[in-house]
């Protein structure tokens, strides 16, 4: 869509929230969808405020649950009456027992609810409401795709607090925004026509793919290249408007500096200037990292606005300027930088008042702010936050940091105008996440035990402030928990303003240091593969091995070292590698391990049979015993034959107490079979049941999502190992309680795959 039309249907959107004689302006629903995946609605002032809903505990307290908006029908809630015209924007939800509990959307006052489906199918269970952008992921239901009303929407489920100890806990948040007069939508009776189904399609096909937007054509390049001195700055970019930056990138080179460690500090010790018109004071003030969502340490994985690809940070939010734009680098560094800098404009016919200003505030604290909570924003002027990355580390070795809830004041107005119910929540997880997980607008891009870096981003559901605002969140309940918290918030302001950081040295930026890195390295190097990272993983090996030169598994280290070689080189490159290292190493486990990678590879019928359990488990490969396992903190590997054809991998286990887990792969030089959710379960079935041609059909699948781990607290330390992706690709399992009546007996997981 080119630029001049996107101006004209964002401004029919916004109507300037005056009054209109005449027909009111309908907003289509294809054309609600096509903004939702602008980003260029990210840049505009003239939208329509975002207002939330949520189940926060009117007293103050934690107990943020059953907090609906009154009774409905008998076995029924009102979450939300909403006032049209409008749009939901968001729903998010947990506390649930399962996904069968139940939904209802009623429209513009129908009796019968137009939408009577379930969580599973209201988030990713049913077309066109699927994953990623409607889902259960991170122990959380959530539906993003924009749902509008013309009158009135009113959001009901099904009750909680009916069983002992208030379950379920049904927690929520709504979002959503009101048009303005002389804007209306069109009717919505919960299904799409084919042509709004497309657009949805087509975003969903963009999310899966990364949600990173393109930059449009006929952008011109504008680059310097800069080599800094330490402690000197410059400006890279000095660009005349009006325009805007559609894609700003900064590389630095890394090829001089020779010490991992050294390279992975660079992010905190360069810093990122944005100078708008004819400013003195920067409007974007933050690390180089952290800016590109690039916070503590590099990790490449994708999301609508920032990324890493390569070396290079790359940021699409949309930047428009009236006069001019200048972007600067400063080296607070030891040692000298060379930087590349490129932004890619495209010119504007005029300015329009209906743009803002990106701007960008850094913001830190410390365990020795305890009674306070962590700023993410304190602004003046009239405009929009639209989103943040936070960083998060506990200095209680717990997650009850987590638990602290966001807030947000504008206009100077003595009572939060959006208040959550934790911070997990805030970012579309909970229960202090699964995993790690980037989407194009949310994601979990690191986590470890106790520390973690989260983001989300406003696109339709941005909050708007007239004269300031501010938004903080909670340092856990009664702001009473010990750690670090940092952050990146952007926002656009409809005049260029200073960003307020206050960065201080190189050295006062350093990342908190973490007591647990030599029990947690498996867990980070896990967190790389499932972006897909190996370079990331590589790089981490090398400078975790510098900072930990007496790590007892080091060997083991160096040998996964090889391993993401391999991933990213191709195993002829790497063999000779394998065989120097099985012949001169003397960590005979590390040995062990580097002849089992050559002899996978010998024969296309190797395999490889991975399993990990709390309890004492064992695998069969089509009824044979392949591996047995049953310390957490220990994945056992073997080898096996397993030709083209049919077969099936079983795992036995005993009981074992929370937390609890069973996670199992076979490597085939096809990829991987790995547990998941959808895997088949039973409790103590017939016999045989690890044979290739037994009938499982009339076993459930285990569904959810699968356990936090492995790892899980207080099973923290990972035995190192060296075969990727085994672990990090597959699902921890748990055997349901409720179906294992006395904690006797044994429960079997089963898969069956081909090979070709």
């Amino acid at each position: 869509m080119k630029l001049r039309s996107v101006l004209f249907s964002l401004l029919l959107l916004s109507a300037g929230g005056c009054s209109r004689s005449g027909p009111e302006q309908v907003l289509s629903t294809a054309e609600l969808i096509r903004r939702w995946a602008d980003p260029l609605q990210a840049a505009r002032l003239d939208v329509p405020d975002t207002t939330l809903l949520s189940s926060v505990d009117p007293s103050g307290k934690n107990d943020d649950y059953n907090h609906p908006l009154r009774k409905g029908p008998e076995g029924w809630v009102v979450l939300a009456d909403l006032e049209g015209p409008g749009y939901m924007s968001r729903f998010w939800f947990t506390g649930a027992e399962n996904g069968q509990h139940r939904i209802r959307l009623y429209f513009d006052g129908e009796r019968k609810p137009s939408v009577d489906t379930t969580l599973d199918g209201f988030c990713g269970g049913a077309d066109p409401w699927r994953h990623p952008l409607a889902a259960y992921e991170n122990y959380c239901w959530f539906n993003l795709v924009p749902i509008p009303f013309r009158k009135r929407l009113v959001v009901m489920v099904q009750e909680g607090g009916f069983k002992p100890g208030g379950w379920p806990r049904l927690f929520f948040q709504i979002n959503f925004s009101r048009l303005p007069p002389g804007m209306t939508t069109e009717e919505f009776r919960g299904t799409y026509s084919p042509e709004v189904v497309a657009e949805i399609l087509r975003v969903r096909d963009a999310w899966v793919a990364g949600g990173l937007a393109p930059v449009p054509d006929g952008c011109e390049a504008r680059e310097s290249t800069l080599t800094l001195q330490p402690g000197e700055g410059a400006d890279g970019l000095d660009v005349a408007g009006p325009a805007m930056i559609r894609q700003l990138t900064v590389t630095p080179d890394y090829g001089p500096i020779g010490d991992a460690v050294a390279r992975e500090k660079l992010g905190r010790q360069l810093a990122l200037q944005v100078r708008w018109n004819d400013s003195d004071a920067p409007s974007v003030e933050t690390p180089l990292g952290d800016f590109f969502g690039q916070v503590w340490r590099r990790v490449r994985f994708p999301s609508m606005f920032f990324t890493l690809t390569n070396d290079s940070y790359v940021s699409r939010f949309p930047m428009p300027f009236e006069k001019r734009a200048r972007v600067r680098i400063e080296n607070q560094s030891g040692q000298p930088v060379t930087v590349s800098v490129r932004a890619d404009v495209q010119s504007l016919p005029a300015w329009e008042a209906g743009w803002g200003y990106l701007h960008a505030h850094w913001s830190r604290t410390t365990a020795q702010d305890v009674g306070k909570p962590h700023p993410i924003l304190l602004a003046e002027g009239a405009g929009k936050y639209v989103g943040c990355i936070l960083a998060v580390m506990s200095e209680d070795r717990s997650w009850w940091i987590l638990e602290g809830d966001e807030q947000m004041y504008a206009d100077g107005a003595a009572a939060p105008k959006w208040r959550g119910t934790g911070l997990e929540d805030y970012f579309n997880g909970g229960w202090y996440y699964q995993n790690v997980i980037a989407r194009p607008l949310h994601g979990v891009p690191f986590k470890s035990f106790f520390r973690v870096v989260q983001y989300r981003l406003h696109l339709l559901d941005a909050t708007k402030f007239g004269k300031s605002f501010r938004m903080d969140f909670e340092r856990g309940p009664d702001q009473a928990s010990r750690g670090a918290m940092e952050s990146v918030a952007w926002y656009y302001l409809a005049a260029p303003a200073a960003a307020g950081s206050a960065l201080g040295t190189a050295l006062g930026r350093t990342p908190p240091r973490d007591p647990l890195a030599e029990a947690t390295v498996m867990n980070e190097l896990l967190n790389y593969e499932r972006f897909g990272d190996y370079r990331g993983a590589r790089e981490y090996i090398e400078a975790f091995l510098q900072m930990h030169s007496k790590f007892p598994k080091a060997a083991l280290l160096r040998l996964r070292e090889l391993a993401y070689r391999e991933r990213l080189e191709g195993f002829d490159v790497v063999r000779p590698e394998y065989e120097r290292f099985a012949a001169e190493e003397t960590d005979p486990e590390a040995v062990e391990q580097a002849k089992l990678l050559l002899w996978f590879h010998e024969d296309p019928s190797h395999v490889l049979v991975s399993l990990s359990s709390t309890a004492p488990a064992r695998a069969l490969l089509d009824g044979q015993e392949a591996v047995t396992a049953g310390r957490p903190e220990r994945a056992v590997v073997k080898g096996a034959t397993a030709g083209p054809g049919r077969h099936a991998l079983a795992l036995h286990t005993l009981w074992s107490p929370y937390p609890s887990w069973l996670q199992a792969a076979v490597r085939t030089h096809e990829g991987l079979v790995v547990t998941s959710p959808d895997w088949k379960y039973k409790f103590r079935p017939a016999e045989s049941w690890g044979a290739t041609d037994y009938d499982d059909s009339g076993w459930p699948a285990v569904g959810g999502t699968g356990t936090k781990g492995p790892p899980e607290e207080p099973f923290i330390w990972m035995e190192p190992n060296g075969f990727v992706d085994l672990q990090s690709q597959a699902v921890g399992l748990r055997a349901n309680d409720e179906v294992w009546p006395d904690k006797r007996g044994f429960f079997v997981f089963r898969r069956v795959f081909e090979r070709p």
